[in-house]
């Protein structure tokens, strides 16, 4: 306790513990989001430090990440349980404990591609008028349907100018997992025959519907072959469950004016529809969310 009143937080730094009850961030990652703050980072040494100042006070701890790059790895930073405290009265939850800890080395190209898909659809949405709430973070979620049991790699729902609600689970394939399989293990064949079961007890409610979005890092045919199995399992093809993506083309893209997904039949789509009306939106500015990790109605374990 006295090490934080050493420190003043203001609200910038609130915004970068939010940021980080996400998923971990490294400082390019959290200079691209602040673009999102009430008061944007310009400089990166100033982001530097005030990192040291929550890491001073013990709100955030970091390590660096262990694969190839041109140069050092960089580091990643996440919250601590003081930090979480801090951000949480304690009436929530801590996280299970491996949400503190260091990334295992396996999971490193997972999380920073993960983290990357996350600020980059944050920072659109931002830009068109189009909040992101209701934000799970990585398996917080668990979706039981049909024998199977799912943990997304996020929850969020969007919402537009005018009060139009989109949902979404997210699975992000870095080609670790078997396509199909005839053993009960782990597999793309197992998720889309999951989240299909989960998402047929919603079919007359469309509040609690949500889209699948698989997004691939290692190939484009990969990605055809997912969504081909969807089209091939589903228990009703004409209904739009997957949406895929390579995530490449989607952090180089606006995914709210680019049609960089496509769903099981091959259609070519947008994050959300662009209507008429949602085409004013970018200039009009939303109220923030103030507060990340709430569990998204759609995505309850039934």
């Amino acid at each position: 306790m006295a090490k934080r009143s050493e420190t003043k937080i203001g609200p910038r730094d609130n915004q970068i513990l939010m940021a980080l009850d996400r998923c971990p961030l490294t400082v390019s990652q959290l200079m691209k989001l602040s673009a999102t703050f009430e008061s944007r980072f310009t400089d990166p040494s100033n982001l530097r430090r005030r990192l040291r100042a929550l890491s001073k006070c013990g709100f955030i701890k970091s390590w660096r990440y262990g694969f190839a790059t041109d140069g050092q790895p960089p580091k990643y930073f996440k919250l601590s349980r003081e930090g979480f405290r801090f951000l949480y009265d304690d009436s929530v939850a801590l996280p299970r404990r491996r949400y503190f800890e260091e990334i295992r080395l396996g999971h490193h190209q997972h999380t920073h591609a993960l983290a990357e898909l996350i600020v980059h659809v944050i920072c659109q949405a931002d830009r068109e008028g189009i909040r992101v709430v209701q934000y799970a973070r990585e398996n917080s979620v668990r979706i039981d349907a049909a024998g199977f049991t799912l943990y997304p790699d996020c929850a969020f729902q969007l919402v537009d100018a005018f009060g139009g609600k989109f949902n979404f689970v997210v699975e992000l394939d870095n080609a670790t997992e078997r396509i199909r399989t005839t053993k009960d293990t782990e597999s793309i064949e197992r998720k889309i025959r999951g989240y299909d079961a989960h998402q047929y007890q919603f079919r007359a409610n469309d509040s609690h519907r949500y889209l699948v979005l698989f997004i691939t890092t290692r190939s484009k045919s990969r990605l055809e072959r997912i969504l081909s199995l969807a089209g091939e399992i589903m228990a009703n093809p004409a209904r739009t469950v997957f949406v895929g993506g390579d995530l490449f083309e989607v952090i180089r893209s606006n995914p709210f004016a680019d049609a960089v997904f496509q769903d099981h039949r091959g259609l070519k789509r947008m994050m959300i529809p662009r209507t008429r009306e949602s085409s004013t939106s970018r200039c009009i500015r939303q109220p923030k969310p103030t507060q990340s990790n709430v569990q998204p109605a759609f995505a309850k374990s039934a």
